[in-house]
């Protein structure tokens, strides 16, 4: 509050200060409230709640209250015009201050005055001040206009003066004559400038005081973060439920209503020391993910890294706790980053608060980007480079964005989220300078505007040194005590000592200009006593080496167990299930031994591998199948997985299950124009039935018009089709005024997901008119993982992939299979069509499709050709043709070839041949014999593959056979038979694209 002088007009006699000691006017509030109450009592008891009081009882109620007291004679004579002294007395009074025995004004006889007090206590708490300040005159009984009351009660209780008011008051105090009649204060059209009388006076104080009669909050009880309950002055309880959560530890305004209705407002904190929970996850970027505590967490476990798991295994950079120790910014690493509006889901563990441990699973968020990127500070680092932070993570940027004084900069930008690092050609000048940016752009394409920032260079003569140092036996985070040249610092100038050897890290990670992660392996890991690490070499950008290499550090002894925090089927990948622990694995664990998957019948699903995510990504296990897994409800058990840590710290025993089915996001399937005269229109098409209310809402969609962004206009129609699975959009011929035939060249697709919920891949699509004028093979066919121009998809059907979504063809004949004849070409509104022909296929060497000069009919119902293609599988190029066909037993008289290979007298070898109908999968010889079933006729025996049994069998593949060897030392003589079985639940015969064979029975017998 300002120490500012009130006057009631120009040249005022009475000078009216709000300021003095700023506790003097906090208390016009409280102590009026808490003298109101005595009132409010009486009040109630003798009117009535809602009975409208005359001024005389006003006055008698006040009277009551100690405000006001009669004349001598004991009469309220309301009718007298109110003097300064009874002004006087009306605020000390209102304000409960205490009456002054001083003497500071020289009026005849004022040491005698009976209002002299009053005066003096007014005086000194700067609300009124003399007439005549030079001869020290205050004026008791100079009456009071009624303007004048106006300005006392509108500056006393802080009400808002209208600037336009508009009444018979002088101009200096229209404003407060227009707030105080709105107040209730002062009647309406009545005489302002003349004398005020102590019935107006008793009408103010009096409506002061009635809209002082709502009780005060005696106490409250914060339940939890969204209900709280009060409990009044007068003895009432009210339970609150607030629309917005509290923040742990920060004061919080809110408002409520008493049973009566009468509003209150106050401040609440809810006092929490140590987290209890994560209280919310949120994005304003697409970089940075905040992750807010309901209390103060352990800095070492909030900012492990490890600690937080983020859906579509985004890798994380690096966990910073703020300094009020309740919110963690997570920044994502590489190239990794978040899509607007996208569903996320984050998942926290082994964060410790006090002595307890908070975990939290599949937290939901959505990122909005809606904020352009801005400058934040600029500082000079040394005399050879400018520090940038801005308000988010940007992109790279150039030269070009940056004036240095008006001028080209020339030097190198580097970017480390926020921050960004300029690197002079040249030294800067010590002194004052002016940096301009523009054009600088964050992630989700907005670009920073120009803006100017001015900023000092100084020299640094001062060497860096190491702050801090934290580890545990893995890790080494250290902090630097400023920004270091990055180019200064490898794994070879960081280490710790085992006798006279230098153990160094093997990699390093950057999360700040001045902080850095160094890894250890567990062979060369840090000890669990203090030890010291060493830092040599390091400069900062003045080119000042740091001369104190080495800290003192205790590594952090890791005895966490891992846990399981996320389970799901990568979109397209059915033969694989995605494992997320919360910590990184040993390497060399024998998973399929402690991995184990069950689909809804109970089948266990044979687990053929395993490999981590990536080499940085050891918390992320790639379980691949022998073949897709089944769609429903499987059961996945994991037992006895160990972490990386030293100490190799076990998994508990980990069940749960996992739907296989919609899993992935959606993809774009194609698209076809038909931009001319008589239609404007655009069909999408989309891999799977999509939710119709995201398809065809037009915000979902934006034009490029004239090289212009443009919103979807009202007059565009959208329809989605029949199968749901795509979206038609037709336009006007103009939008604003633009030709939509000739300046329409893009179309961007956002927002929109599939019946189950799952976004669009990459959230966003942009489509280029210009890229579908002509139809065109694309090597998108993807079959486990990897893309292909076709695909066989039956013995007499290949698939192959378009780049835009077609209806029909207008001539197949332009359309060959080699060795075949093409008896169908057919499409179903998407970016495939299928071939089918007379003859069997196979993708053996020499299989080939032409396209010459092939018409189709676009989804939007426009004639385009294909352009000219042969696709062609030969021995000398990769494979371009897929086969999802599955590998068959050749005979159709289930005899396959016997040969006797042994000469000895016993005869007790057989050398069986199954012959199939394409080239089988090598690698596998030591599982293929657990596919089949050996049967020797003669009684019936079943031979295992157990060479330590009298009768037993191997098998192995070579080409597009398996060879089967039977060892039966019971046999004497030639004439043996044997039938050989193919399971039903084989996995094991496959061909070279994994397909597994189809069971067979009997398939040998001699």
């Amino acid at each position: 509050m300002s120490n500012t002088s009130y006057s009631f007009k120009e040249n005022s006699h009475m000078i009216v200060n709000q300021g003095g000691e700023k506790k003097v006017m906090k208390k016009i509030l409280s102590v009026a409230l808490s003298t109101a109450m005595a009132f409010s009592m009486f009040a109630s008891v003798a009117f009535g709640a809602d009975a409208k009081m005359t001024d005389e009882q006003q006055f008698q109620a006040l009277k009551t209250a100690g405000v006001m007291s009669g004349d001598a004679d004991g009469l309220s004579h309301l009718d007298r015009a109110l003097t300064r002294a009874e002004l006087a007395k009306i605020i000390v009074k209102t304000m409960n201050l205490t009456p002054v025995d001083a003497t500071s004004y020289k009026d005849k006889n004022y040491a005698k005055h009976w209002g002299r007090t009053y005066i003096e206590a007014a005086t000194q708490a700067g609300i009124l001040n003399g007439k005549d300040a030079t001869k020290k005159l205050f004026d008791p009984n100079g009456k009071v206009t009624v303007q004048e009351l106006a300005k006392v009660l509108v500056t006393a209780m802080k009400l808002e003066v209208p600037k336009d008011a508009n009444n018979t008051a002088s101009a200096w105090a229209k404003g407060y004559v227009a707030a105080a009649v709105k107040a209730g204060y002062l009647a309406d059209g009545i005489n302002y400038q003349a004398q005020a009388t102590r019935s107006q006076a008793v009408v103010a104080a009096y409506a002061i005081f009635e809209a002082a009669q709502v009780p005060t909050v005696k106490s409250y009880k914060v339940v939890d973060s969204k209900n709280v309950e009060f409990t009044l002055s007068n003895g009432e309880v009210v339970k609150v439920t607030l629309e917005k959560a509290l923040e742990a530890n920060k004061a919080t305004d809110v408002t409520f209503k008493t049973k009566d209705g009468k509003e209150i407002k106050t401040s609440v904190t809810w006092a929490v020391t140590d987290a209890t929970k994560v209280e919310s996850v949120s994005a304003d970027n697409l970089k940075e993910v905040v992750v807010k505590y309901d209390g103060e967490v352990d800095k070492a476990t909030a900012q492990l890294k490890d600690n937080y798991k983020l859906s579509g295994n985004l890798a994380i950079k690096s966990a910073v706790l703020n300094d009020a120790k309740n919110t963690v910014v997570l920044t994502l690493d590489g190239d990794a980053q978040l899509q607007n509006q996208q569903k996320y889901t984050l998942t926290v563990s082994g964060v410790k608060a006090g002595s307890k441990v908070i975990s939290a699973n599949n937290i939901e968020f959505a990122p909005v980007d809606a904020k352009i990127p801005t400058v934040e500070s600029v500082t000079g680092l040394g005399t050879k480079a400018i520090k940038v932070v801005f308000s988010e993570p940007v992109k790279q940027s150039y030269t070009g964005s940056f004036l240095l004084d008006g001028q080209g900069f020339y030097g190198t930008p580097s970017v480390n989220n926020r921050e960004m690092v300029l690197r002079s050609s040249s030294d800067l000048t010590v002194g004052d300078h002016t940096l301009s940016v523009a054009g600088v752009e964050d992630y989700s394409g907005l670009k920073s505007l120009k803006s100017e920032h001015k900023f000092t260079v100084a020299e640094d003569k001062t060497a860096p040194t190491i702050s801090e140092a934290t580890a545990t036996l893995e890790k080494l985070t250290v902090t630097f005590s400023e920004d270091i040249d990055p180019d200064t610092l490898s794994v070879d100038n960081v280490y710790h000592k085992r006798g006279d050897s230098k153990i160094k890290p093997t990699r390093y990670v950057k999360l700040s200009g001045n902080k850095y992660e160094f890894y250890f392996t567990k062979e060369n890991a840090l000890p669990s006593y203090a030890t010291t690490i060493y830092v040599e070499g390091v400069k900062d950008y003045s080119g000042n080496q740091i001369s104190e290499t080495s800290k003192a550090v205790t590594a952090q002894i890791d005895t966490e167990r891992p846990t399981v925090v996320d389970v799901r089927v990568p979109a397209g990948q059915k033969a694989q299930l995605a494992i997320t622990f919360s910590k990184d694995l040993q390497e060399g664990q024998k998973w399929a031994d402690l991995i184990t998957v069950k689909d809804k019948d109970g089948k266990v699903r044979q687990v053929s591998g395993a490999t981590f995510k990536s080499d940085d990504n050891h918390n992320i296990l790639l379980v691949n199948f022998f073949s897709d897994l089944p769609e429903g409800t499987n059961t996945l058990d994991i037992k006895g997985i160990k972490d990386s840590t030293v100490l190799g710290n076990v998994l508990l025993d980990y069940s749960t299950t996992f739907t296989v089915g919609d899993s992935g996001a959606p993809t774009f399937a194609g698209a076809s124009f038909k931009v001319d005269a008589q239609a404007r229109r655009a069909v999408v098409m989309f891999s799977e039935k999509m939710d119709t209310t995201t398809l065809v809402n037009k915000a979902n969609y934006v034009l490029t018009l004239d090289g212009k962004l443009v919103a979807l206009p009202n007059e565009a129609t959208i329809t989605v089709t029949q199968d749901g699975k795509g979206v038609v959009i037709d336009l006007p011929i103009e939008i604003g005024g633009v030709d939509v035939q000739t300046k329409w060249t893009d179309l961007r697709i956002q927002g929109v997901k599939d019946t189950t919920g799952n976004y669009l891949a990459s959230f966003i699509k942009d489509i280029h008119l210009a890229d579908y004028s002509s139809l065109n093979v694309k090597d998108a066919f993807e079959v486990n993982s990897t893309n292909y121009f076709a695909s066989l998809t039956g013995k007499k059907e290949i698939k192959v992939k378009l780049d835009q979504a077609v209806s029909k063809i207008l001539d197949k004949s332009k359309v060959t299979v080699s060795g075949n004849t093409v008896n169908s070409v057919t499409a179903d509104n998407t970016d495939v069509i299928t071939i089918k022909v007379d003859n069997e296929i196979s993708t053996s060497t020499g299989l080939t499709v032409t396209f010459a000069g092939a018409k189709f009919v676009g989804v939007a119902q426009n004639e385009i050709a294909l352009t000219d293609k042969v696709i062609s599988q030969t021995a000398t190029t990769d494979t371009v043709i897929a086969d999802q066909v599955k590998p068959e037993v050749k005979f159709a008289t289930n005899v396959s070839t016997y040969n006797d290979v042994d000469a000895n007298a016993t005869d007790s070898v057989y050398k069986f041949e199954i012959n199939f109908t394409e080239t089988l999968r090598t690698g596998l010889d030591n599982f293929i014999g657990e596919d089949l079933i050996v049967t020797r006729l003669t009684d019936n025996k079943v031979l295992t593959l157990d060479s330590g049994a009298a009768a037993y069998y191997t098998a192995a593949v070579s080409g597009d056979k398996v060879i089967v060897t039977v060892n039966d030392g019971t046999v004497a003589n030639a004439n043996a038979k044997y039938s050989i079985e193919i399971k039903s639940t084989a996995k094991y015969i496959q061909d070279e694209y994994g397909n597994i064979v189809a069971a067979k029975s009997a398939v040998r017998t001699n």
